[in-house]
């Protein structure tokens, strides 16, 4: 750990629960155990009793064992973040650290930049919205309708009638949903956490919400909130339907078109990339329109926050991406930055100008291995003048790449 953080440490049993008038503004962050000897009175009653209070600083929870049930009661009650237990070493702290202090200063920045109150980004709720979300008599708990959606998907989500399954990953089912009080269809994506056994899991789940809430771009996708149920927590967002860019791509892109939507993706990662965030999943099937054929980038439930040496989270420990559009230096595990998106940008490009994506092959190691060893593919006919674009976007070193969105936005115009 840094030697420049002081350490004060607190004894529970000799101190019990800290006063209100305690001196948190000495202090940046609190990491508190749920055991803390006292029997019945533990961590999880005292994050209650600081969250109440409003000024602790962001709390770490040493969770008691590896399932996911201390970990979101603990985040219910406002923590910012948690460590398992059974996995408590150096390296598991100081990646929490750079978690939170990133975070905090991530915030603060945003704050001063904006009018506009931003959304808390340490899984922290209103008081007001906790009230709303799990008293059981609120009117946001409401069943709209005699014969209601949602008793059809035996999922009840406060605030929400469920219109139908969109679809179901690994980790989450996504439900197209409306809002009780609102006309405009959201997104609802579901993780169960009763029964999962995986915090990391939960972890992964939550960060779309904590990486990108905060900004406000018209291609990034709108996050509207984040919360906890009984059993299972979920995130709404925005709706899209127009489709994703898979579909347009069967259906075929003219030139214009294809140079639009180049120039919309890499606004859209300009933005992203400046909140130092990287992606990681950029494939048309994350590229979606909205009714007046905009397009947003999606899904960042594989993005990475590069503040600070923040430990990667990978499930089953595997490699993050889809093997298509995986920059080599994911292929080969090398530490990857905001340019590993531009490679995966590159491909799109290739596969908007010509129809057909760059590499193929008949197994997943050997896609790969075209990654780090074959030759960038040349372009022909009319597509042939955009051939620097695709060379600046696919070179096998980073540092031959083209450095930023922005970078790229410059070269497309150049190119016009």
């Amino acid at each position: 750990i840094d030697e420049s953080i002081q350490v004060v440490e607190y004894d529970p049993i000799e101190r019990r629960l800290p006063p209100d008038d305690f001196d948190w503004y000495n202090y940046q962050l609190v990491i508190l155990d749920y055991d803390l000897g006292l029997g019945k009175e533990n961590g999880l009653s005292w994050m209650v009793h600081f969250d109440a209070i409003g000024k602790v600083p962001p709390v770490i929870m040493l969770t008691s064992n590896a399932s996911t049930n201390v970990a979101v009661r603990a985040l219910k009650a406002g923590a910012a973040d948690f460590i398992d237990k059974t996995d408590v070493n150096e390296e598991a702290i100081k990646t929490a650290l750079d978690e939170v202090f990133a975070l905090t200063d991530m915030q603060k920045t945003l704050i001063a930049s904006h009018e506009d109150p931003l959304p808390d980004l340490l899984f922290q709720d209103d008081e007001g919205e906790q009230e709303a979300f799990f008293d059981a008599t609120s009117n946001i708990n409401r069943l709209s309708t005699t014969d209601d959606p949602m008793q059809k998907f035996g999922l009840v989500v406060p605030g929400y009638d469920i219109i139908r399954e969109i679809g179901k990953g690994g980790m989450s089912t996504v439900y197209l949903a409306k809002p009780f009080e609102e006309e405009k269809s959201v997104v609802l994506k579901i993780m169960f956490t009763e029964g999962n056994e995986d915090p990391l899991a939960l972890k992964r789940f939550m960060q779309e919400y904590t990486l990108i809430s905060c900004l406000d771009h018209p291609h990034v996708v709108q996050i509207y909130e984040r919360a906890f149920a009984a059993d299972f927590a979920y995130i709404a967002m925005e709706h899209f339907p127009g489709g994703d860019l898979t579909r347009k791509l069967a259906e075929g892109i003219d030139l214009d078109t294809a140079v639009e939507y180049i120039h919309q993706m890499c606004m859209g990662l300009v933005a992203v990339h400046e909140l130092n965030v990287v992606h990681r999943d950029i494939k048309p099937g994350n590229i979606l329109f909205r009714e007046d054929g905009t397009l947003t980038i999606t899904d960042f439930g594989a993005a990475k926050n590069l503040t600070g040496e923040v430990e990667d989270i990978t499930i089953n420990e595997q490699i993050v991406g889809t093997p298509y559009y995986m920059s080599p230096e994911q292929v080969t595990g090398m530490k990857i930055d905001h340019r590993s998106d531009l490679y995966s940008l590159g491909i799109m490009i290739y596969q908007m100008l010509t129809g057909e994506r760059p590499y193929s092959a008949k197994t997943i190691a050997q896609l790969m291995a075209m990654h780090i060893n074959a030759p960038t593919p040349k372009l022909t006919g009319n597509v042939a003048k955009y051939q620097p674009l695709i060379d600046g976007l696919m070179a096998k070193d980073q540092d031959e790449r083209f450095q930023s969105a922005n970078d790229v936005i410059l070269g497309l115009e150049w190119i016009k």
